[in-house]
């Protein structure tokens, strides 16, 4: 192949590559799969699947009967020794910065393990032992059924990857669901204050809670 025809093979494979990152990031607007889903949500808010989560703490629920306004989701897995330990500091702070919310039954943080097969209620009620001694607001559950979990997971955008040791690699954030149960943000786990001003700003356009 000659020099030239090279040079044009390799501009037009530059071209191709933009134009497919150019669709991938909506528009330059998001650099990464992360941001991406997270302009989405923002955009265009997607219905949580409507399927039964077992409770540790007793009883069941499909996300439409949490009479609660916002829901704060994050999803875990007790054997995880990094995010999973963040996730649940995190969800221990928000307990605390969301206490008067979670006191007049406004807002629930509901975490739901990736791996139900293993994490038993105890290994979960432990996992939320290790960050708070108040349960008070903060559920945690399991999903039973693996196409309804792997549709919860599509839904959050969550991925999530065997190792190959056990374990599993996946993405992390804060999930605000609206009382409609629609996913209408995604949280960075480090911005507490963002995730509590979130939480009262869709809490109040929903007609309740006060400005504060």
């Amino acid at each position: 192949m000659s020099v030239r025809r090279t040079a044009l093979a390799a501009t037009l494979g530059l071209v191709a590559g933009v134009a497919v990152a150019h669709v991938a990031t909506d528009g330059f607007e998001a650099y990464t799969l992360e941001s991406a889903r997270r302009l989405q949500a923002l955009r265009a808010p997607v219905a949580v699947p409507d399927v039964e989560i077992d409770f540790i703490d007793g009883g069941r629920a499909r996300f439409s009967a949490m009479r609660e306004r916002v829901l704060l989701v994050d999803f875990i897995y007790t054997n995880c020794p990094t995010v999973c330990t963040v996730l649940g500091s995190v969800d221990a702070r928000l307990q605390r910065g969301l206490a008067p919310e979670i006191a007049a039954g406004e807002v629930r943080l509901v975490t739901i393990t990736i791996d139900p097969a293993r994490d038993t209620p105890g290994n979960l009620k432990t996992y939320r032992a290790r960050h708070t001694a108040d349960a008070g607001g903060w559920d945690l559950g399991r999903i039973e059924r693996a196409d309804e979990l792997r549709s919860v997971l599509d839904a959050f955008g969550v991925v999530v990857i065997p190792d190959g040791a056990g374990g599993f690699v996946h993405n992390a954030a804060m999930h605000v669901v609206g009382p409609d149960r629609k996913l209408v943000a995604i949280a960075n786990l480090d911005d507490i204050a963002g995730i509590v001003n979130t939480v009262r700003d869709v809490a109040r356009k929903s007609g309740h809670v006060e400005a504060r």
